[in-house]
C-alpha cells in the first residue's frame, strides 16, 4: 500500500496497515520501553512504517518529549562576511556532531527570538548574540531546555563585551605605536550599519590601548565610503597631526588608501593605514594594506564540549569558555604601514 501523493501519512494509517491499535504504533514509534510489546507484533509495525513511509510528526514528537532534537544558534546582524560564515559553520558542526539538528536564527529583535524559540521548543539555544537579562530569562519558560553562549546584557543599552573586537583595534595601535606613530585616527564608517557595534569595539580597544601606551587618545573620524568625500577630508586629519590612520574594517582601508591615491599621496610616508580583518581583497591595493585579526580557529570541538557541559548540569562562565577558545588578535605587516 503506497502513500497516495500529497496525503501526509499518520499513525493511524500505520495502525490500520498493521492490524493493530493506534496505542501499539505510538509506543513501538515512540521505543517505549515501559510497554510491552511482542517482537512480532513490533516488527509488524516497522514494516508498516517503512512501506506507507511514515514520517514521524516533528512537532507532535517536540509537545511528547517536552522539547525537539533541535538546537537554535542564535546570530546577530553584525554577523556578516567571510570569518563570521566560517564561525558558525565550525560552531554548528560541532553541534550536529553531537546529534542535534541545527537552526540558525538571525535575530532582529529579542519579540521575534521568543517567538522562534516558543514554537520551535529548542533541545538548547546557543546564542552568537547578545539578548537582554529579561530576555533571556524568558527563554527557559517559553521552551528552551538549555542555553548556552554569550551572557545576558545588564543594561538593555549596551552592546555587549566584544572584548575580541576590542583585541583587534588594540593590536592596530600597538603596530603603528611600535612604528613611531604618537598621533593616530580612528575611522568609523558614517551612518547606520549592523557592523557599528563591532566598529565601536574596536576604537575603545584603540582608546584603551593607547592610554595604556602613553598615547593621546585616537581622533574618531566619522566618513562615508566614499573616496571623494574621503579625499576630502584627509588634508585637514594631516594637519591636525595625524600620522597614522586605523579603519574599523579593510573595506573603509582600502577606500582610503583609493582617497589618497587621487590626492596624489602615498602610504605610509603621507599617511600610514591600517585595516581589520585581513579580507582577501586587502591584498589588492597597491600598496598592500596592513591588517589587524584575530587567526581563524576551527571551534567544532569546543562548542560540542561546551553544549555537553551544560546539558550535564556544569555552571559555565561564557566569557572564560570564550576567552580560551579564541587566540589573540595580531597584524598582518604590509606596505601601507
Amino acid at each position: 500500500m503506497a502513500a497516495r501523493a500529497g496525503k501526509r501519512i499518520t499513525i493511524s494509517d500505520v495502525a490500520r496497515h498493521s492490524g493493530v491499535s493506534i496505542a501499539t504504533v505510538s509506543y513501538v514509534l515512540n521505543d517505549r520501553q515501559d510497554k510491552s510489546t511482542s517482537p512480532a507484533t513490533r516488527a509488524r509495525v516497522l514494516a508498516s512504517a517503512a512501506d506507507l513511509g511514515y514520517v514521524p510528526n516533528a512537532a507532535a514528537v517536540a509537545l511528547r518529549r517536552g522539547h525537539s532534537k533541535v538546537v537554535l544558534v542564535v546570530v546577530d546582524p553584525t554577523y556578516t562576511g567571510e570569518v563570521s560564515a566560517r564561525t558558525i559553520e565550525y560552531i554548528t558542526n560541532g553541534v550536529t556532531n553531537l546529534g542535534y539538528t541545527v537552526l540558525v536564527h538571525s535575530k532582529t529583535s529579542e519579540a521575534q527570538l521568543c517567538d522562534v524559540v516558543r514554537v520551535v521548543q529548542p533541545f538548547a539555544v546557543f546564542l552568537l548574540a547578545f539578548v537582554s537579562a529579561d530576555a533571556h530569562a524568558r527563554l527557559k519558560p517559553l521552551g528552551a531546555r538549555h542555553i548556552l553562549g554569550l551572557d545576558p546584557l545588564p543594561d538593555t543599552e549596551a552592546e555587549g563585551d566584544r572584548f575580541w573586537e576590542q583585541g583587534i583595534g588594540a593590536a592596530q595601535v600597538r603596530h603603528l605605536e611600535e612604528r613611531g606613530h604618537r598621533r593616530i585616527g580612528y575611522v568609523l564608517l558614517e551612518g547606520p550599519s549592523p557592523r557599528l557595534p563591532v566598529a565601536r569595539s574596536r576604537l575603545a580597544g584603540a582608546v584603551a590601548e593607547c592610554a595604556r601606551r602613553g598615547l593621546e587618545t585616537p581622533v574618531v573620524l566619522n566618513l562615508p565610503l566614499r573616496r571623494d568625500a574621503i579625499a576630502r577630508e584627509l588634508p585637514a586629519i594631516r594637519d591636525s597631526g595625524v600620522t597614522a590612520v586605523c579603519a574599523h574594517e579593510d573595506r573603509m582601508g582600502l577606500a582610503i588608501l583609493a582617497a589618497m591615491t587621487d590626492l596624489g599621496w602615498s602610504a605610509p610616508v603621507d599617511l600610514a593605514v591600517i585595516g581589520a580583518d585581513n579580507s582577501p581583497e586587502s591584498l589588492f591595493a597597491t600598496p598592500q594594506l596592513s591588517t589587524a585579526w584575530i587567526p581563524d580557529t576551527d571551534n567544532a570541538d569546543h562548542a560540542a564540549q561546551w553544549l555537553d557541559a551544560v546539558v550535564a548540569g556544569e555552571q559555565v562562565d561564557a566569557a572564560a569558555r570564550l576567552r580560551s577558545a579564541l587566540p589573540p588578535a595580531q597584524v598582518t605587516h604590509r606596505q601601507s604601514t
